[in-house]
């Protein structure tokens, strides 16, 4: 059994790695210096996505999306975990994410009361800013450094000036339940992941989370969910996910589908590097694209053709 199913995973992997290949942004290599940025920070002058005061080209943007407590940013997690970014110093890191939820809308008195009663309708696409979103994307697409806002989700608002700073990187993920709901932003994305979990465990999970880190008392999330959450994930999140590139049943227990996304993200990269020109590193085997395979689909990750 072991062999088959390592057997299953090399020619996924393989499958996966050639699906992907249609996804790679273009390379441009001469970008226009900038003076507004400092021009060496880090070994070898390296500021993340910046090189010795240059811009650094496009990253490679992919959206994650999925039903509430899916375990989309699980997910980035893990794939940041594998690929040792997660301990890296903020402004080095070649891989970061950004979550959907620091983009909600600022409330108005009367919104605020509604949500402190749950009865606010954080799943629905007017509960984003989807002007700024677009924005930051746009940005960070550019290779411009972005203060990403803080959300407190205990006071349903915007932490007042604090703000996480990404800079520019190699790959960038943003994850939301509403990342492919809006065209122009879903527009915007290199690849698309959805991570499709069954309903009662992302309620499974909802709960104690809600009343563990958000500070909601058992009543409230079971009716939030009910009136709000539910439908909301049938009428505008469930209908984006054929927009995916990509679909990952389990999240992220589902390592075989999380280790063939993090193979294409290393590949990515070494062919970034060797492109800038530090060092000739040659990707092996296991990430070089294969030719002519077939796009299997599994139980651990299914495939959907290029669009």
């Amino acid at each position: 059994m072991s062999v088959l199913f390592r057997s299953r995973q090399l020619v996924a992997g393989r499958v996966f790695t050639t699906l992907c290949s249609s996804f790679r942004p273009k390379v441009n290599c001469r970008m226009a210096a900038s003076s507004s940025e400092p021009k060496t920070n880090g070994p070898n002058g390296r500021y993340n996505g910046r090189i010795n005061g240059v811009e650094g080209k496009s990253p490679f943007l992919i959206g994650v999306a999925g039903g509430t407590a899916s375990g989309k940013s699980t997910v980035c997690k893990r794939i940041m975990e594998k690929l040792g970014q997660v301990d890296v110093e903020n402004a080095q890191r070649q891989v970061v994410s950004i979550s959907q939820d620091s983009f909600y809308r600022e409330l108005t008195p009367s919104d605020k009361a509604k949500a402190d009663r749950g009865q606010y309708n954080f799943d629905h696409p007017d509960a984003f800013n989807e002007d700024l979103i677009f924005q930051t994307l746009k940005d960070i697409l550019a290779g411009k450094k972005c203060d990403i806002p803080v959300y407190d989700y205990r006071t349903n608002s915007r932490c007042e000036g604090q703000f996480i700073t990404i800079y520019p990187a190699d790959v960038v993920l943003f994850e939301g339940i509403l990342v492919f709901y809006f065209p122009e932003i879903r527009d915007l994305f290199h690849m698309k992941l959805f991570v499709d979990t069954d309903s009662d465990t992302r309620l499974a999970r909802r709960v104690p989370r809600d009343i563990n880190e958000r500070g909601r008392d058992l009543e409230q999330v079971l009716n939030q969910y009910m009136n709000y959450v539910k439908p909301a994930f049938e009428e505008f999140c469930l209908p984006t996910k054929k927009f995916a590139d990509v679909i990952i049943p389990r999240g992220a227990d589902n390592t075989v589908a999380i280790d063939l996304i993090v193979q294409h993200i290393r590949e990515f990269v070494v062919n970034r590097k060797q492109v800038r020109g530090e060092g000739q590193i040659t990707p092996s085997p296991a990430t070089s694209p294969v030719h002519g395979a077939r796009r299997p689909n599994t139980p651990d990750v299914y495939f959907k053709r290029p669009h």
